[in-house]
């Protein structure tokens, strides 16, 4: 599966790119030409000078304040550098459509005065020079496709210390794989070496790598641990990357070419950190084992500008930090940070960790980029085994590592019912976590139809304290326990003078549409001053009430049927049959989900309705933006995020037996599968859907799972849970979704190109147009698209 690179230069680009190179183009007074200190391992062709040039000019020369104007084709022909305070970001989009409109004039003006020989103004002079033979027609189409660069020597500089931080370590692995040391240049490429980069498409950490390629490289990435995050473990994962793409691209090159060389390998090796290995495998089939020739002579309508310009871009990047002191006036100083490094042997909190040691979040973080939001957010212990990293000190911490464990295990159960809001969080991202119901949680903090919550604020956590078994391979459990506030023999409530049903509801942390189901009190909820009211949730109701997912769905058992479980539930049979289009002899099976009549699923404060309507909105609007249209505030927005799909295993039958099954959504693998069912190995999964070694998994199809018991499902459905809402909060705790719009699909438009250009993860567009997935994107069609905005 290809992986995303998101490079921290990219923009949009508005334009299928063809290439055509010239040694004269970088050659004026916006570029100052340079020599290039390349190697017979990382070679640079003279045709790809230019190239190299532009980007070294991007990373020491032009700050985040100015917007560059160039030819996406050839990039070191620049028509303008203008100071817009913001480069290209889209807060200052009329200033740059102005100036693009104004440099598509001047090139019409130029070619119509180079066709009449009139003479030319300064700035059509040096327009004029970029094109070798001063072709007038090419100037027209050239004036089509005009591309807006951000410069980035702000972020480049503070890269050089990041790199100082890290070159020891990451120099060190690249040795253990037997890759050149060079490598060590391309983080910043990729991140500006920064640990804590996570792009906009879902490329995490200093390597920039993809949910669906970690498993792959080897990396944990689940509620508690995100490996991507972790610069030593991210670096072992990007070193394997790079050393079977050296293999797999060498073997296919000797076999097109017997002659080839390593060095002439190696451009397509670092490309294809950015487009994938099988990428790279099908232009040199197409093409040949000649890097040029491919940048020249290979279409797809994915090898686009990033791609083209990541080979330039590394090896401007490694002349640049070799130049560093000519540069930036900086001279490179290597200094690892020491740290002392403490194996977990038991689950534990990361309070306690705080509490023995004496360190704030702040000074621990940095050292545990590995541990996600879950953890910092106290929703689950950091896992036995983590090996956990502490600042340097010379006597080891000896007498609080004596003390920390002499301490018995800790019980998982939060020590309060409450929960303070942080940075990214959302109303349903917290209940998803701390599994509740999000309407319960809305509901006992009054948060409205909008669930708008503020950083600081303290959150009642409803229904009670729940323990999560986070022992063993790491999942959860959900153990429903009783309040403080209510004895666990109290089932009913006597009605006193100014009570409603739903601030009963309220008193005891419930549903109120479940006291009102539970008590028939009818749609106006009318009570009496001395009624007796049955209060759902406790008694031998809570025991039938915990057995129900965060869907409220009920898990069938091995002895159920489908009448038993509405008896259960105090519901009418035929009603239950109905409303899971159950047969005619309503047969069920173990591992099926049910839904009960009056236990309604949670969602994100209707925002699956607002969905639609906005839907209906962009349609009628065309291009209008949806927040224009609606007012729907940018809060109501973000929490459009925690709307992840249903993500259950489907029962069916065929020949009286059960078939399970799923639909597979973005950055899943046949590995994850096979993690989640707890098999070891895809084998089974690919055997049991007739796919080869070699078959790829698309997004949309439907794969049957190889289950033999309902356990089985109860852990893959959590472990499925957990591996998109951990995608969703550390997207939500980078960036805020701030507007969707209506986009009119072009050609050569796919959905891969679309997130990495434009910038959204491939998971939540599906979100935004389910009715696409495992569909081809067609030339006019209308689709929603998310924009992002990084959290300041």
């Amino acid at each position: 599966m290809r992986k995303l690179f998101y490079p921290v230069f990219a923009m949009l680009c508005l334009c299928v790119v063809t290439m055509v190179v010239s040694n004269n183009t970088h050659a004026h007074h916006l570029l100052t030409d340079m020599e290039l200190d390349c190697s017979e391992d990382f070679p640079c062709p003279e045709a790809l000078h230019g190239r190299v040039v532009f980007w070294a000019h991007v990373y020491f020369k032009w700050g985040k304040d100015k917007a560059v104007f160039h030819d996406p084709d050839i990039p070191e022909r620049v028509y303008s550098v203008v100071d817009t305070g913001r480069g290209c970001s889209s807060s200052v989009k009329s200033r740059l459509n102005r100036e693009r409109k104004r440099i598509k004039t001047a090139l019409y003006n130029t070619a119509k005065k180079l066709e009449s020989s009139a003479p030319l103004s300064e700035e059509e002079q040096h327009l004029a020079s970029l094109f070798p033979g001063k072709n007038p027609n090419q100037l027209r189409r050239k004036s089509e496709k005009i591309r807006c660069q951000t410069g980035i020597r702000e972020s480049f500089i503070k890269g050089l210390a990041r790199f100082n931080r890290y070159s020891y370590m990451v120099d060190s692995i690249l040795a253990q794989y037997n890759l050149h040391p060079d490598i060590r240049y391309l983080p910043f490429v990729e991140s500006t070496y920064n640990p804590r980069a996570y792009s906009k498409a879902g490329a995490a950490g200093m390597w920039q790598i993809m949910p669906s390629t970690a498993r792959t490289l080897g990396l944990q990435l689940d509620a508690t641990i995100d490996e991507r995050l972790d610069p030593e473990a991210a670096t072992h994962g990007a070193a394997r990357y790079l050393t079977e793409s050296r293999t797999s691209l060498t073997k296919l090159a000797q076999k097109i070419d017997p002659g080839v060389q390593d060095s002439e390998i190696s451009p397509f090796v670092i490309t294809s950190y950015n487009y994938g290995v099988n990428g790279m495998r099908r232009a040199i089939r197409k093409v040949n084992p000649d890097y040029m020739e491919v940048l020249e002579k290979y279409r797809s309508p994915s090898f686009r500008t990033a791609v083209k310009n990541f080979y330039a871009s590394f090896l401007a990047a490694r002349h640049v930090v070799k130049n560093a002191e000519q540069y930036f006036g900086k001279e490179l100083a290597p200094k690892p940070v020491r740290v002392l490094t403490l194996a977990l042997n038991n689950p534990t909190s990361v309070d306690r960790i705080k509490q023995v040691f004496g360190f704030s979040e702040e000074e621990l973080r940095p050292l545990n980029l590995g541990l996600t939001r879950f953890i910092w957010n106290g929703w689950r212990m950091i896992p036995a085994g983590y090996k956990l990293k502490l600042p340097h000190r010379d006597d080891e911490y000896v007498n609080e590592i004596a003390y920390f464990k002499s301490l018995p295990r800790e019980n998982p159960i939060p020590e309060s019912g409450t929960y303070v809001v942080r940075k990214g969080d959302t109303a349903c991202g917290i209940a998803r976590a701390l599994q509740i119901n999000c309407q319960d949680l809305i509901s006992a903090n009054r948060l409205g139809k909008r669930a708008l919550i503020r950083i600081g604020q303290k959150l009642v956590i409803p229904g009670g304290l729940f323990a999560l078994d986070q022992s063993g391979s790491g999942g959860v459990e959900k153990t429903v326990i009783q309040r403080a506030s209510s004895s666990p023999d109290q089932q009913t409530y006597r009605v006193i003078r100014g009570d409603t049903a739903c601030a009963i509801a309220r008193k005891y942390s419930v549903s109120c549409r479940e006291l009102i189901r539970f008590n028939n009190l009818g749609r106006k909820a009318v009570i009496r001053v001395g009624q007796s009211l049955l209060i759902p949730g406790t008694g031998s109701d809570r025991r039938e009430l915990a057995r129900l997912d965060e869907g409220n769905r009920y898990l069938v058992v091995k002895g159920d049927s489908a009448c038993r479980i509405a008896n259960r539930f105090n519901v009418d049979c035929n009603e239950l049959i109905r409303l899971n289009n159950l047969s005619r002899k309503a047969t069920i099976f173990p591992g099926q989900r049910i839904r009960i009549p009056g236990f309604e699923a949670p969602q994100t404060n209707e925002t699956l309705t607002e969905l639609a309507q906005l839907d209906k909105a962009i349609a009628e609007a065309g291009s209008r933006q949806v927040d224009a249209l609606t007012g729907v505030p940018r809060p109501e927005l973000d929490n459009l995020l925690d709307t992840i799909p249903n993500l259950s295993v489907r029962v069916s039958q065929a020949g009286g037996e059960p078939v399970y099954s799923i639909i597979a959504m973005a950055e899943e693998t046949l590995g994850h599968y096979a993690d989640w069912l707890g098999i070891g190995y895809a084998g089974p999964v690919r055997t049991l859907n007739s796919m080869s070694a070699k078959a790829s998994l698309s997004i949309g199809r439907t794969i049957s799972l190889p289950i033999d018991s309902v356990g089985q499902i109860s852990r893959f459905e959590r472990k499925r849970v957990e591996f998109h809402q951990i995608l969703n909060e550390e997207l939500k705790e980078n960036y805020q979704l701030v507007e969707i719009r209506s986009h009119v699909v072009n050609k050569g438009d796919t959905v891969w190109n679309l997130a990495t250009e434009v910038g959204f993860p491939v998971s939540l567009f599906y979100r935004l147009n389910p009715d696409l997935m495992n569909i081809a994107l067609v030339p006019g069609q209308q689709v929603l698209v998310p924009i992002l905005r990084e959290r300041t």
